[in-house]
């Protein structure tokens, strides 16, 4: 298999692709005016604490104050691995400062989630100072080199009660690699401990770097033969950053002639990442919906056929179903709570098969995921962790019209609202005449379907218009005392 990286730097966009012999398998993101926190270590402080909630408000010198709870709020971790349990009660006061790590992005109407307990990645491994924990990813599946490399983690902690997770490219690379990751990251713990002594008040410790060089630390591996850039001075700065801390001579190769998403098909893709519907080869397809709360994917087999036997075909369109879903969720970035709706089965076989390919195709995710037996509606439960934005959120916004409810209101309903207004001004006996403005194509359905309100206001005049600066959701409304109203031809009487 071959990969290659792609980086479109751009003066308001920039994105990063990884392509597997050719087919787009993750995409990621950042608008260059907008400030990433994830991964950012502050020293912040207490400013409100939630006895109820078991929670506090912290100030990290944002526009929002981030959120940390109890279970966050552990100093020293160790204490789990005798008490085998989170904590419950908040051990800080308003006013104290505290050193926290952001762990989510601040949303429209949340601040920051963060987490006292701080994790730094690295290319081989993941250090975590104040967590007494010793792992390897499950990607590395050979019992022996788990073994090696927690034996390898265990003998050479910076100190007994931090922790090390052995990442997946740890698995092939020299020992000596590993352990000068090791000391960088203590070296570089205890500076950001120094810091935040010397510190006066709210600061930024450290920060987890820019898209670029995030994304090629955790996308690259033996794999890949190549980065295409489209900027000559990244692609100047990616080859220093790939001999100096990866020991790679990978090639980087400059495409500043031409559109490198374009090139290689990825702005066709991610303009398909967009919709909610996703087209199936086989035929069948996808509806993905978003709410507060979850993410919802439906399957359906639409114009998929297949055989004679109906449980052969909806087990065929559930298969692919699975693995177009577990590309889908690491392409848009979707993380948290996610329900699928497959097709029902008949076959307790199939179910359990079709969670089984979910699950396998899911362990190529670098986030971390969990898929629950499927239920006896045919419902399968998953989580996935909720890193950074969602593809769609930074690359749609929302609409002026509709306010993110993808309808707008019927013309129908646009009346009654106008009825319900003219009956609060007609209540004033000087009024005895409005004029009212939609927008065009308001105007032209309720024009067309002869509708009149002349049973609600009788001795009243009433007149609707077209007016372009109206929302289609909107109207606007003139009283008038004089019955000589001045209106353009096309004004449609309703009363």
């Amino acid at each position: 298999m071959k990969s290659k990286i792609l980086v479109d730097y751009e003066s308001y966009l920039c994105s990063v692709a990884l392509l597997e012999d050719g087919v787009l398998k993750e995409f990621y993101v950042e608008d260059r005016d907008t400030e990433r926190i994830t991964g950012n270590i502050y020293k912040g402080r207490v400013v409100n604490v939630l006895p109820g909630l078991d929670s506090a408000f912290v100030d990290i010198g944002r526009n929002k104050n981030g959120f940390l709870a109890a279970s966050d709020m552990l100093e020293n971790r160790t204490v789990l691995a005798h008490s085998g349990r989170l904590p419950t009660h908040l051990s800080v006061s308003e006013g104290d400062y505290v050193l926290v790590q952001a762990v989510k992005e601040p949303t429209e109407t949340k601040g920051p989630r963060l987490s006292a307990n701080i994790s730094i990645p690295g290319r081989y491994i993941v250090y975590m100072p104040t967590v007494d924990f010793i792992g390897v990813s499950n990607k590395i599946v050979d019992e022996d080199t788990r073994n090696r490399l927690t034996e390898l983690l265990t003998d050479n902690r910076p100190t007994p009660y931090c922790g090390l997770i052995a990442r997946t490219a740890a698995k092939d690379v020299h020992k000596s690699d590993i352990l000068d990751e090791i000391k960088y990251f203590s070296g570089m713990y205890n500076n950001i401990l120094e810091k935040f002594n010397r510190s006066d008040g709210v600061e930024l410790l450290s920060t987890d770097g820019d898209l670029i060089f995030r994304s090629v630390r955790d996308m690259f591996n033996s794999s890949v033969d190549e980065i295409v850039c489209s900027s000559k001075h990244i692609a100047a700065r990616l080859s220093k950053y790939l001999k100096e801390n990866l020991a790679s001579a990978v090639k980087v190769t400059v495409n500043d002639k031409s559109d490198v998403l374009k090139k290689f098909g990825v702005l066709e893709e991610v303009e398909k990442l967009l919709h909610s519907k996703v087209e199936l080869e086989s035929g069948g397809s996808l509806v993905i919906d978003y709410t507060e709360a979850l993410t919802v994917i439906d399957v359906n087999t639409a114009k998929y056929i297949g055989d004679t036997d109906r449980e052969n075909t909806v087990f065929a369109i559930n298969c692919e179903a699975a693995k177009e879903i577990a590309r889908q969720l690491r392409l848009r970035n979707v993380g948290g709570m996610i329900v699928i709706d497959f097709i029902d089965m008949q076959d307790p076989l199939h179910n359990e098969e079709v969670v089984e390919v979910l699950r396998h195709e899911t362990q190529l995710d670098r986030m971390r995921t969990r898929v629950l037996p499927m239920t006896e509606l045919g419902l399968v439960q998953m989580t996935r962790k909720k890193t950074g934005a969602e593809l769609q959120s930074l690359l749609l916004q929302r609409c002026d019209t509709c306010h993110g409810a993808a309808h707008t209101v019927s013309p129908k309903f646009v009346l009654r609202k106008i009825k319900s207004r003219l009956t609060d001004i007609f209540n004033d006996p000087q009024c005895t005449a409005a004029i009212v403005t939609v927008h065009p194509t308001i105007f032209e359905q309720l024009a067309k379907s002869d509708y009149t309100l002349s049973d609600n206001f009788e001795g009243r005049i009433v007149y609707i218009v077209a007016g372009n600066d109206v929302k289609i959701n909107s109207f606007k409304i003139s009283a008038k005392s004089d019955s000589v109203l001045s209106v353009p031809n096309s004004a449609y009487l309703l009363a």
